[in-house]
């Protein structure tokens, strides 16, 4: 029996599943009200969360591109892709 290939997801059904959980929502609202060069390491300790599971909801919202990510060595910065996301009639002063 043959399966018939998914089709790709639309871009704003992945924004909006990644944004659906109720912590990477938490971590988007802290990433927009964060002041400009805050590290990722006080993001986790405002979050209260800890650091791999803090990694892990990054991640899936890099993944979404909510977030964009880059390294400095081994440290990362996250900063939220907010043209992305008023391009799906998110407002990010409103999360």
């Amino acid at each position: 029996m043959k399966t018939a290939a998914r089709p790709a997801q639309d871009p704003t059904v992945k924004i909006l599943k990644s944004l659906a959980d109720p912590t990477r929502l938490g971590v988007v609202r802290r990433l927009s009200a964060r002041p400009p060069g805050e590290s990722t390491e006080v993001l986790c300790q405002k979050s209260l969360l800890s650091q791999p599971t803090l990694s892990h909801h990054l991640q899936r919202l890099v993944e979404a591109g909510v977030v964009s990510e880059s390294k400095d060595g081994v440290v990362k910065s996250y900063k939220l892709n907010r043209a992305l996301l008023e391009r799906c009639g998110i407002n990010v002063s409103k999360l």
